[in-house]
C-alpha cells in the first residue's frame, strides 16, 4: 500500500493558514453526507474557495441508525477519501472524529468501540435529540469528563429540548462542556427558533466554535452564507476566529 499522502497530523506549523471545519459529513457513502467521491471532491473546491484548509470528519456514530460507523472504520474511510483529495491535486487535509449521539448505552459503545475524538484530540463532538432533558445525557458527559474528554455539544440552537434548556446549558458549560453553532441557522432556513437561539447564545457568549455541518454539496451554499451574515452581525475578526484560532488552539497547540 502506498503511504497516506495526506497523513493526519496534530503538528500545527503543517497546518497552512485557514479555516477548519470541525463538523461534517464529508464522508461519501457513510451517513446522511455526501453519497459519492464526486459530491466529496466538490464539496473539498467550494470549501477551498472560501478560504477552508481542511475539515474533521464527523459522520454520525449512532448504532441505532448506523451500526458500521465506529472509530475505526472512520480512519479507514478518511485515509481513502484523502487519497482521493489527493489524485484530484487539491490542497486540503482531513482528519478523524465522530459525531457522537448521546444516548442510554454511549458509554457501552465508546468502550467497546473507543471515543470517536477530534483529530486525536481529548475533544469529543456529541449531540442528542430528546424532547427532555434525560439523566443519561448527563451521565454520558460525566463520563467523558472523568476520563479526561471535553465534549463539545453540537448545534444546542436546534435541540428539541425546551424543559429548561438553557439551565441545563449553563449546568454543563459549568462542568466544563464546549458548545458549537451550526452557521446555517444564521440564514433562518433552519426555522425561527434556532433562528433566534442561535444569536441569543452568540450574544451570551456561549459558543465556543462554529460550524459548518455540511451534508451534500447541493446544501453546502446555505452554510456557508451563514458566515457572511454572522460575520456582519458580530463581526468578521470575531467569527474567524471561531472556524481557525480557537480551532488550532483547542485541537492542534
Amino acid at each position: 500500500m502506498n503511504p497516506d499522502p495526506n497523513p493526519q497530523t496534530s503538528d500545527p506549523d503543517s497546518i497552512p493558514p485557514g479555516r477548519i471545519d470541525i463538523h461534517s459529513h464529508i464522508l461519501p457513502s457513510i451517513d446522511d453526507g455526501c453519497a459519492t467521491v464526486e459530491e466529496s471532491l466538490q464539496s473539498v473546491r467550494t470549501l477551498i474557495e472560501h478560504g477552508f484548509v481542511g475539515t474533521i470528519c464527523t459522520p454520525h456514530c449512532w448504532p441505532n441508525n448506523f451500526p458500521h460507523i465506529t472509530p475505526a472504520h472512520i480512519k479507514a474511510w478518511r485515509d481513502a477519501l484523502a487519497q482521493e483529495i489527493e489524485k484530484a491535486g487539491l490542497p486540503y487535509q482531513l482528519w478523524t472524529g465522530g459525531e457522537l449521539r448521546i444516548y442510554p448505552d454511549a458509554v457501552q459503545w465508546m468502550q467497546a468501540n473507543g471515543v470517536p475524538t477530534l483529530a486525536d484530540s481529548p475533544y469529543v463532538l456529541c449531540d442528542f435529540w430528546e424532547p427532555r432533558w434525560q439523566d443519561w445525557i448527563d451521565e454520558t458527559l460525566d463520563w467523558l469528563l472523568d476520563n479526561g474528554y471535553t465534549p463539545i455539544l453540537a448545534h444546542p440552537e436546534r435541540s428539541p429540548t425546551h424543559d429548561n434548556f438553557e439551565a441545563h446549558l449553563d449546568r454543563i458549560m459549568d462542568k466544563g462542556v464546549l458548545l458549537q453553532g451550526n452557521l446555517r441557522c444564521f440564514t433562518g432556513e433552519e426555522g425561527h427558533y434556532p433562528d433566534q437561539a442561535i444569536r441569543q447564545y452568540m450574544t451570551e457568549g456561549r459558543y465556543t466554535l462554529l460550524a459548518l455541518d455540511m451534508h451534500r454539496p447541493a446544501v453546502l451554499q446555505g452554510r456557508l452564507d451563514g458566515i457572511a451574515i454572522a460575520s456582519e452581525e458580530f463581526g468578521e475578526e470575531r467569527i474567524n476566529a471561531m472556524l481557525d484560532s480557537e480551532v488550532r488552539r483547542l485541537l492542534f497547540s
